[in-house]
């Protein structure tokens, strides 16, 4: 049995342990209170499905026009958490038969000063998401619409679709991967990714698609029977890299992966240069076009928060950004646990275990100075792979800071969710790479790893059921 075990490559396991803990989290997480506001990803999947895209403007308010029994069924969860009442697994049984109501439509305000009992200032960002994320719930629930199913049937079946498009994603990843195999076991089967990936939430698709593109240009750079990049190759990074720029523009930046691929894969640095900028152009046009066919929809959270002040604050004093950013960084990954509780067991009420969430990082750290193979990742390739992993980080900060910060905050505000570096997580392990370590996965560590995952695993579906039913 041990030998068994011993033999089962990273991908195999990850298919395994996805599929179940996948399938209990995506039912024991309580209706629409999943992490990231899962209640207006919701909406937004029913609203795809009815085949509309850009959503409404009421009496100016942004939001959608949803059947008036999956608004019900928000406001029935919604209520719950407000009050921070416990669910009875009765409740959630009953509502397995309660009408969709699908021609009676209500408009749900997503608007940040939103009069609405369940919306929050973070829906302002949401509202502006592309179609793509969404496109696995919405089919879901076309099918659940036409088979007269209860709003909490669509939900459900929505987080089915896109727990089966991450897990396929991810197991592709990790199949071709050519390093760190171990490491994306452990980084996708984090109690936060799991629980992302079996929700409603863009972030399951968004991760899933970062850790494929990563997966892909490393096979490019490092597989030796890959001996140069033909035209089927590029067509698969232009598929990916505008699904990526279609799902949060931030982590499109991995196209500067793109430069650890040897010039003499392309046949010359002329041609290599040609390609990616065809690729980075082509991204970066269709993300700007989507921005300005949604920006109408923007609307600040506060009334201090401005995308231009905070602008011409940044460009008027760049060293004095330069100084929040240092802050933010001191603050929410040294002077607190915040960020790195959040990236490892984000439940949304930080119900997860501070010593928990350092073993785990522990794990990950040792697992990727183990976790190695014959291939030699230079320090060029390792430099390129740090300026990326700088270049999102950075846009992640600005963005939060242009768009969920007041004017001249000290501090960028919704920098402590780790969440946000889930998908760029990969390249921050990568520069762990040592192949002059002696100490090597295969010497049974392996069991060690997966021993740490549904131990972790557990705990995290033992803590959503004591803190959120009656048991």
């Amino acid at each position: 049995m041990k030998n068994k075990i011993l033999s089962v490559n990273p991908e195999t396991l990850f298919l395994i342990i996805g599929l179940i803990y996948g399938l209990g989290f995506l039912i024991i997480n309580p209706p629409l209170l999943g992490v990231d506001n899962e209640g207006e990803h919701f909406d937004k999947a029913l609203y795809l499905s009815d085949g509309y895209v850009i959503p409404k403007i009421l009496d100016h308010h942004a939001g959608y026009y949803v059947p008036e029994g999956a608004y019900n069924l928000e406001v029935e969860f919604y209520t719950f958490n407000d009050m921070h009442e416990k669910i009875k697994i009765n409740d959630i049984f009953l509502l397995l038969y309660q009408p969709l109501k699908e021609y009676n439509k209500v408009f749900t305000d997503n608007s940040p000063i939103s009069t609405v009992p369940f919306t929050s200032v973070s829906f302002v960002a949401i509202i502006t998401y592309s179609p793509v994320p969404y496109l696995a719930s919405a089919f879901a629930m076309i099918i659940g619409k036409a088979l007269n199913f209860s709003p909490i049937v669509l939900m459900y079946i929505g987080r089915l679709a896109n727990l089966l498009v991450w897990i396929s994603f991810i197991y592709m990843a990790i199949r071709i991967i050519p390093v760190h195999k171990w490491v994306l076991l452990l980084l996708a089967l984090m109690p936060t990714t799991i629980l992302l990936g079996a929700s409603l939430s863009a972030d399951s698709f968004t991760i899933a698609i970062s850790f494929l593109v990563i997966a892909i240009f490393l096979n490019y750079a490092f597989n030796k029977n890959k001996k140069e990049i033909e035209l089927k190759d590029l067509g698969i990074l232009l598929i990916l890299t505008l699904l990526l720029a279609l799902s949060k523009q931030t982590y499109f930046f991995l196209i500067f992966l793109f430069f650890i691929i040897p010039v003499n894969k392309f046949g010359n640095m002329k041609k290599m240069v040609i390609v990616f900028s065809v690729l980075f152009i082509l991204g970066l046009e269709i993300s700007i076009i989507w921005n300005m066919a949604v920006i109408q929809y923007y609307i600040p959270a506060y009334p201090g928060i401005s995308i231009q002040g905070q602008l011409s604050f940044i460009l008027s004093n760049p060293l004095n950004f330069i100084k929040v950013l240092i802050n933010t960084i001191l603050t929410n990954f040294i002077l607190t646990s915040n960020t790195t509780t959040s990236f490892v067991g984000d439940f949304g009420n930080n119900i997860y275990g501070l010593s928990i969430v350092l073993l785990y990082i522990f794990m990950l750290i040792f697992t990727a100075l183990s976790d190695k193979t014959k291939i030699i990742i230079h320090n060029t390739k390792k430099i390129i792979i740090l300026i990326t992993y700088i270049i999102i980080f950075t846009l992640i900060c600005i963005s939060m800071y242009l768009t969920a910060t007041p004017v001249g905050q000290k501090i960028i505000w919704g920098m402590d969710v780790g969440r946000y570096l889930i998908p760029i997580a990969p390249l921050f392990f990568l520069l762990f790479y040592n192949n002059n370590i002696k100490f090597n996965i295969k010497n049974g560590f392996n069991l060690i790893i997966i021993f740490s995952i549904i131990v972790s695993l557990t705990i995290a579906m033992y803590l959503l059921i004591k803190n959120f039913y009656i048991i």
